[in-house]
Order: structure tokens, then sequence, then C-alpha cells
């Protein structure tokens, strides 16, 4: 093995090892998340509210904390791979909140939330059911 490939995958290691270090000493290491667990972003910005599971026919309703007055965009890709782009504002309270109804036609699978609230935008995925 050449000496690159030693220090990339040192390199590597360190990063996993710093990274998981930080997570435990934070008190946020990464189980499986209970639904509607807040998930605090590495950014200190906005805090998301997002069920891991949603049931067609039904309504989802997902939210986040930012600044009041803050521009708040997400973009629902669901399993069928159909694109929903909805913009809103924070309220008062800071809350950005958005509900929809998870359409049938749209299929069963993993959908795609992509937030973005200022400037900072993340991905998130929410498993879609026909029944749980």
């Amino acid at each position: 093995m050449s000496s690159t490939w030693k220090i990339l995958i040192t390199l590597l290691l360190l990063i996993f090892v710093t990274f998981s270090a930080w997570a435990v000493l934070r008190g946020q290491s990464h189980p499986a998340q209970p639904q509607n667990t807040p998930i605090v972003t590495p950014n200190p910005g906005f805090v998301l509210n997002i069920p891991q599971k949603a049931l067609m026919k039904n309504y989802v309703q997902v939210s986040a904390e930012a600044l009041p007055g803050t521009k708040c965009e997400l973009i629902y890709v669901p399993p069928s791979g159909a694109t929903h782009q909805t913009d809103t504002t924070a309220d008062a309270s800071g809350l950005c909140v958005w509900k929809w109804k998870v359409e049938e036609s749209e299929g069963k699978g993993d959908g795609r939330l992509i937030f973005t609230i200022g400037d900072i935008s993340e991905t998130h995925f929410i498993q879609i059911f026909s029944n749980f």
C-alpha cells in the first residue's frame, strides 16, 4: 500500500473519531430517532421537528425553529420523484410550519425533505407507508 493511501486512511479514521467524540461530548449520539424528536443541526441556526414516517392518505407536519422573520423553504420530494416547494417565514415565536397530505399517487418508500432556513440547507428523509 502506498504512503498516500496510508495517509488518506489515517485521515479518514481521524475524522471519524473526531466526529464520534464530538457527538458523545455533546450528548447527541445518533441512534434511531423517535418520531418527532427535534434534530439539532451542527450549525446553530435552526431545529427541525420531523416524523420518521408518514402514512399515505394522511397529513404530515414538519416544523423548523429559527429566528423570527427568517425565510424558510421546504422542498418535498415524494418517492414518485415529483417536487413540491413551499416557502414561509418564521413567525414571532420563531416557528416555520408545513403541513400537507401524503397522496397515494406519490407512492410509498423514502421521501426527501430539503430545508433551507436562512442561508443553511439540510436534507432529511421520511419513510412513506401505505399502512403501519
